[in-house]
């Protein structure tokens, strides 16, 4: 039961998989916008992205132990019969996500960029019908995915009190779960450990960019960024290790959270990842930042893709810059992005900043940002993320 396009399992060979299945934890990706596609390239390429993107889904599987299925036209399922184990799950969601981004398949001289949205089920009953709810739900919030839960029917149900009684729920009750990554030295030394946020509800998980959004839409916020910092500080103490928390520049310009982070993190040893936003006034951040480091902060700038950015800030202001994922996946690719790369590093050198590679996920690149001469390293390749306690 082949699919006659892509070549892979087809739904029937799906539905017939599942009556087997004793533990199934379904991954249904579906392409963004493929009616676009279509309608710009014809269904000759059309047909063609979907020819690609199920190799690039296939070669995932493989490496995970998975099975695809083509579900119906842009939808395919990815299969794992295993019992329930959170930190796994994790990261098959993490690294099928990052896996998905920015995905590009060349067709007639051109690039046809693909995005996903993805709909995940881990319950035993009747899983494609939930993963097509999470799926949508996913689609409805334009987030990179959503588990089906409790958390995305009482989202589809638009019931803000309800949303707003789980919400407070998951912040007082411990279910904001930070786990943390190492970004290394040359010698794959942690130089300092990452907190990536997880909201871990009822044996899922969801998208922390999802949970943000709530957060923010119902004036949660607050309470969560300080829940959050203060178990990044309590586990600075607990561990006597570095630690980073990622903010936005919009975090930054709200003085009671710079006032906060500075009482919080008062003589730990904590790293501030800044993602800058062009929308963000300048000169506001900076005056915030000047603020955390002369409290004895170090500061790192998230994401950069450019040397004017860095040109922005004042010499000793920034500790660590970390380059754009992008950037770093496309070194193997071409000169382009190894010349910006050399020329962020260069530039970092000048200034006595340390420059990270990040999304390292295969040699042939470690070796390639080694060769630049990057400081520190991050990826899947050395550490998957995992909680310190």
């Amino acid at each position: 039961m082949i699919d006659s396009l892509t070549n892979v399992s087809s739904l029937n060979a799906f539905e017939a998989k599942l009556l087997t299945c004793k533990s199934p934890k379904l991954f249904l990706v579906d392409i963004k916008q493929f009616k676009n596609i279509n309608l710009e390239f014809g269904d000759e390429g059309g047909n063609f992205v979907l020819c690609a993107f199920s190799m690039t889904l296939q070669s995932f599987a493989r490496a995970k132990e998975m099975e695809l299925f083509r579900i119906h036209d842009d939808k395919f399922a990815l299969l794992l019969d295993t019992p329930f184990e959170l930190s796994k799950m994790e990261n098959l969601i993490f690294a099928l996500c990052e896996e998905m981004e920015r995905l590009s398949f060349a067709y007639q001289n051109k690039n046809i960029e693909v995005e996903v949205h993805i709909g995940i089920s881990f319950d035993h009953f009747e899983p494609l019908e939930k993963a097509q709810k999470a799926l949508l739900v996913a689609k409805a919030e334009n987030q990179p995915f959503v588990t089906y839960s409790e958390f995305a029917n009482v989202l589809m149900s638009e019931n803000e009190e309800a949303m707003e009684a789980m919400m407070k729920s998951a912040i007082e009750n411990g279910q904001i779960v930070l786990h943390f990554q190492a970004i290394v030295d040359q010698n794959e030394e942690p130089f300092y450990y990452e907190a990536l946020l997880r909201l871990a509800y009822h044996q899922t998980l969801q998208s922390p960019k999802l949970f943000l959004k709530i957060a923010k839409e119902r004036n949660l916020y607050n309470a969560l960024f300080e829940s959050i910092a203060h178990k990044v500080a309590q586990l600075c103490d607990q561990t006597g290790l570095r630690l980073a928390l990622n903010l936005s520049s919009e975090d930054l310009i709200n003085t009671n959270h710079v006032s906060f982070l500075k009482t919080c993190f008062a003589e730990k040893s904590i790293v501030l990842e800044i993602q800058y936003d062009p929308k963000t006034p300048l000169g506001n951040l900076k005056k915030a930042m000047r603020e955390l480091k002369d409290a004895g902060l170090m500061l790192a700038l998230d994401n950069v893709d450019n040397v004017e950015l860095i040109n922005e800030f004042e010499a000793g202001l920034i500790d660590v810059i970390k380059v754009h994922g992008d950037l770093i996946r496309n070194l193997a690719l071409g000169a382009s992005a190894q010349l910006t790369c050399k020329s962020l590093v260069v530039l970092a050198q000048s200034k006595n900043i340390q420059s990270v590679a990040t999304h390292l996920n295969a040699k042939a690149i470690v070796e390639a940002a080694r060769e630049l001469e990057f400081d520190l390293f991050q990826g899947y390749i050395f550490e998957q993320p995992h909680s310190l306690v």
